[in-house]
């Protein structure tokens, strides 16, 4: 399921795209990369939110509580303190183009989820990432924002591997990757802080592109894949266990994924040239969370994979794991 927008109103799918189709084939798809006012516009982004008083079935006031409340259709996005701070989209593409610069990056893809209660963009940068051997990795800064509550606004960059579509989010102990910032009051001037912080990207590139290099001149055996992704997927209290008894039984779901993670390495055709190394291991655990492993809906898949869920943490201890032996 992909829990898409769909606005009745202009009877559209709130997504669009540059040049190609998503998976689900909604949505519009323009021929040309789009600028921010068109991602607004066949992003299906330009409408409004505000706060909405909650009032009992007896004419009673909540105290101290809101309804986030499209101004457009009047859809109940979701339910906020009285501090919550709503930023409409069209500020959140002014706070991307601080990032970036206007004009330097390229939008190609923009939408909302669920009534409208979560927003996503996407845009490709200029500097690319090329390893020996593998296709090029493009580098790209997605913006994510909610308007019922859910999460802070999210920035981040993360590359992307051409050849197969794989989303790479590694991370470093100073994370100038990513940044959050709460709707609270100061959030228009959090903007500006984030922003400069952002700026720093050249820098996290240039550590990622050693790291990958690091990752694909690193040879993996078999057997040493597998014990990497089975430490990943353990808890505190498991690695624990196994340090004390040598030996540790995981539970069906986990001992799955494991499994999961070991075919795609093993058969998928985007390995091919990197198998056998760091950089192969690492990119087997993305595509099989991204391609193979199947999520409620889009929404918990984004979650999971992009918001740093489930899948992004277990992806990211492969990859902490592989920069360490």
């Amino acid at each position: 399921m992909h829990n898409l927008n769909f606005n009745t109103d202009t009877q559209r799918y709130s997504f669009v795209s540059a040049k190609e189709p998503a998976w689900h084939h909604l949505g519009q798809i323009l021929d040309h990369v789009f600028t921010a006012k068109e991602a607004i516009e066949f992003g299906g982004l330009d409408f409004t939110v505000e706060k909405q008083r909650l009032i009992t079935e007896k004419w009673l006031d909540v105290p101290d509580y809101f309804a986030t409340v499209r101004q457009d259709n009047n859809d109940v996005l979701g339910l906020v303190g009285k501090d919550y701070t709503i930023v409409q989209n069209r500020d959140v593409f002014s706070f991307f183009d601080q990032i970036v610069g206007t004009g330097k990056a390229i939008y190609e893809t923009a939408g909302c989820l669920g009534k409208g209660g979560m927003i996503f963009i996407t845009a490709k940068l200029p500097e690319k990432i090329v390893i020996v051997n593998d296709g090029p990795i493009e580098n790209y800064l997605v913006l994510c924002s909610s308007h019922d509550g859910s999460m802070a606004i999210t920035a981040f960059f993360t590359p992307v591997r051409v050849v197969c579509q794989n989303t790479l989010n590694a991370a470093f102990s100073n994370n100038t990757n990513r940044v959050y910032i709460k709707h609270t009051q100061n959030v228009k001037e959090r903007f500006v802080e984030a922003a400069l912080v952002m700026g720093m990207h050249s820098k996290y590139l240039d550590k990622l592109e050693v790291a990958f290099r690091l990752l694909y001149d690193k040879r993996v055996s078999d057997h040493d894949m597998k014990s990497i992704i089975t430490r990943a997927f353990l808890s505190k209290e498991e690695i624990k266990t196994l340090a004390l008894t040598g030996n540790i039984e995981l539970s069906t779901r986990k001992s799955n994924m494991v499994d999961g993670v070991v075919q795609y390495y093993q058969q998928a055709s985007e390995i091919d040239n990197i198998r056998g190394t760091g950089y192969g291991v690492y990119n087997a655990v993305a595509g099989y969370f991204q391609n193979q492993k199947n999520f409620r809906n889009d929404e918990v898949k984004m979650k999971s994979i992009v918001l740093g869920g489930l899948s992004a943490q277990y992806t990211q201890k492969v990859f902490d794991r592989l920069i360490k032996v």
